[in-house]
């Protein structure tokens, strides 16, 4: 069983296939169609679910060391989703919900579990 990161976006992204050295990408690993359905359903606002990959530290590592990486770069006003979860888990409640505002980084520590629903907005 994999741990699956899954951002929803109000726009769409082009899927990235092939290896990159970013310390993040837009891809699908673990997750299959209907576990994306399933988290837009059940979890998210958003129009448009991906994967997020990412190597070396993972993505709930957030800390101030990391403000550089931040998701800035969609259009003010508009907000991402990130939900994080145990592949096959997908269909039960979030355990925690957290409401970020990109404007009051750096963020100086959060604790993000399995199951945890994020919310960045710019």
């Amino acid at each position: 069983m994999s741990m699956v990161t899954y951002i929803g976006l109000n726009f769409p992204v082009e899927i990235n296939d092939d290896y990159t050295e970013e310390d993040v990408n837009i891809t699908y690993v673990f997750s299959e169609s209907e576990d994306r359905q399933i988290v837009k359903n059940q979890h998210f606002t958003t129009l448009f679910v991906y994967e997020l990959e990412t190597k070396g530290d993972h993505i709930w590592d957030m800390h101030n060391d990391k403000k550089i990486l931040s998701p800035h770069n969609f259009p003010k006003g508009d907000y991402c989703e990130i939900y994080i979860c145990w592949n096959g888990e997908e269909a039960e409640d979030s355990k925690k919900k957290l409401d970020l505002k990109l404007a009051q980084l750096p963020v100086e520590q959060v604790e993000i579990y399995e199951k945890c629903l994020i919310t960045l907005k710019n």
